[in-house]
């Protein structure tokens, strides 16, 4: 087996972010892509480069991280199918990157706990773009001199949860900064249509002024240096880290 890599697999392999995940991570040096994993298995390798490089696909995780033996697994599938794949990943010893979102508020708390009985890392982080990042970070800056905001975040009609985890966690952060005796519930609005990848903006309202804050991802390649940086990352640390932030600033 090979010990200078970090051994990668990737679960929806064959979805767009799977792919995507894939070709960033079979072009970096340090590591090595070993397999994945697709619900609606059409061939058992993927393709994913144009040299024509492919990695065995499976149809059941389990299999898969026996097999393969990675150590880190890149989940971009959906909350349900996540869930499940977490769960296997941990008890085989396997270290999870999840950019799945939707799940109920209960599990992160419940997936920290798992990893940390097996002294194991993991990360959850509702965007890898670093500059979506840097938008939360500017508007938790902005909110207490500008308590009052509105979300709106859009993306592609095939996106199942509403409002997106990013969107979540930036009403959160305004809401821990808003000023000493403000209570205020952060309005989020939420379009799916065709033409989207993934996009956010902030607006703060003040007497006679308006500041908006926004980030556009017109493609997901702006995901891949996060998640392969999300990757290295979560083999130095114990428990689910919840935001690629933590790895960043």
């Amino acid at each position: 087996m090979d010990t200078n890599h970090l051994r990668v697999a990737v679960a929806g392999i064959h979805g767009k972010m799977g792919q995507e995940v894939a070709r960033a991570v079979n072009g970096a040096a340090d590591l090595l892509l070993v397999g994945g994993v697709a619900r609606e298995q059409t061939d058992d390798h993927a393709r994913i480069s144009e040299e024509a490089v492919t990695v065995p696909v499976y149809d059941d995780l389990r299999t898969c991280l026996l097999t393969e033996k990675p150590d880190v697994l890149v989940d971009f599938t959906h909350a349900q199918a996540a869930q499940q794949h977490i769960a296997v990943a941990v008890e085989l010893g396997v270290r999870p990157v999840i950019g799945t979102t939707g799940f109920a508020e209960d599990f992160l708390e419940q997936t920290d706990e798992l990893l940390r009985a097996r002294e194991l890392g993991g990360l959850y982080a509702p965007n890898f773009a670093v500059g979506a990042l840097l938008m939360m970070r500017a508007a938790a800056m902005v909110a207490p001199l500008l308590p009052q905001a509105e979300i709106i975040e859009y993306h592609h009609e095939q996106k199942r949860d509403r409002p997106s985890g990013t969107a979540k966690k930036t009403a959160q952060m305004i809401a821990s900064q808003l000023p000493e005796g403000v209570s205020r519930d952060i309005p989020i609005h939420s379009v799916r249509l065709p033409g989207f990848v993934a996009h956010q903006e902030i607006i703060f309202g003040g007497q006679g002024e308006r500041l908006t804050i926004r980030h556009d991802s017109m493609s997901r390649v702006s995901f891949m240096p996060g998640v392969l940086l999300g990757i290295r990352k979560v083999m130095t640390v114990t428990g689910l880290v919840d935001g690629l932030e933590h790895f960043l600033f």
